[in-house]
């Protein structure tokens, strides 16, 4: 217990130095001081109450009640269901990169303090508390992202939605998270990147964007946002599997079940954004309009599709196995 305390501080100080590192970023570069202020407030009450239960651990009657207060308390500090509100507010009066660094590094010292949380404790009825929470997120997150236009807080539900998957990939297979982490991380950075450079907020950005020529970005954008979406037979979708995998063999079958099929829905709307991203381009073209064209874009796009879905259904009758 000492020793997990002593883990517990030295992530704890950092963990605030990081935030206040952040806050004086927004200050900086944020003209909307009312985010500023939100963002504190949340972060510096989520902060005193983690470190207040930490020191009152030995006054609560029950370690259950204790454990489900510190759980409901890094859901505020991350943004999770049930304060899945306040991300979406802040990000939207931000620019790109302090959005960027929001859905990564922001998140990475909370989930290595839950990471140590988790493993000192054994009890059924927090993992079915924390599986509920995920759940909830992963799918409020992919509901709220249907008709939004605004790509800042597409990108900021994403974030929530890829959170819950990489809390579940901590809770069995620390190394995989990791992993999982890093190629999120490279997809948002590069999408950031993008955005930022050329100033694309919203889906009416991107058709304005799409009349010029830039054939290269467009298939960067197409690749990332496919890579987000863990289409197969890209990594993040052999990572989702193995995490199926994984969950089937210690008894969550339907938590599995619940993610794969808001997943599911999940690839839809990002498939929906690469088609919207290309089409214009395609429609440029004379080619597009042929008749020889239209035959073979329907062909190969059925093999596609056929192939992705042999793919997926091989690949979960192996998890399941």
């Amino acid at each position: 217990m000492s020793l997990f305390l002593s883990n517990f501080i030295h992530l704890w100080i950092i963990m605030e130095i990081n935030t206040l590192f952040f806050i004086s970023l927004m200050s900086m570069y944020t003209k909307n001081f009312k985010s500023t202020f939100n963002f504190f407030i949340i972060q510096s009450i989520s902060s005193l109450m983690l470190i207040m239960l930490m020191m009152m651990k030995n006054n609560f009657c029950s370690n259950t009640i204790f454990n489900m207060s510190l759980i409901l308390v890094f859901s505020l500090k991350l943004g999770l269901f049930p304060f899945f509100f306040w991300p979406p507010l802040i990000n939207a009066n931000l620019n790109w990169m302090l959005i960027f660094i929001m859905s990564t590094s922001q998140k990475l010292i909370p989930l290595l303090i839950f990471n140590t949380f988790f493993n000192q404790i054994n009890n059924p009825s927090i993992t079915y508390l924390i599986i509920g929470l995920t759940i909830s997120s992963s799918l409020i997150s992919t509901i709220m992202n249907y008709n939004e236009t605004n790509f800042k807080k597409i990108l900021t539900y994403s974030s929530t939605n890829h959170l819950s998957w990489m809390i579940f990939i901590l809770m069995f297979d620390s190394s995989m998270f990791f992993l999982y982490f890093f190629i999120y991380f490279l997809s948002m950075i590069f999408l950031c990147v993008i955005f930022n450079k050329f100033n694309i907020d919203s889906f009416f950005d991107l058709l304005k964007f799409q009349f010029f020529n830039y054939k290269k970005i467009n298939f960067i954008l197409s690749l990332n946002f496919l890579i987000i979406s863990a289409l197969p037979p890209f990594l993040t979708f052999m990572i989702k599997i193995n995490s199926m995998k994984i969950m089937i063999e210690n008894c969550s079958l339907f938590s599995s079940l619940s993610l794969t099929l808001i997943s599911i829905f999940t690839l839809i709307f990002y498939m929906n954004i690469v088609i919207k991203l290309n089409m214009m381009n395609m429609m440029k073209t004379k080619f597009f309009h042929s008749y020889n064209f239209n035959i073979k874009f329907n062909f190969f796009s059925s093999i596609i599709v056929s192939f992705l879905s042999l793919f997926f259904m091989f690949s979960l009758f192996y998890s399941i196995n």
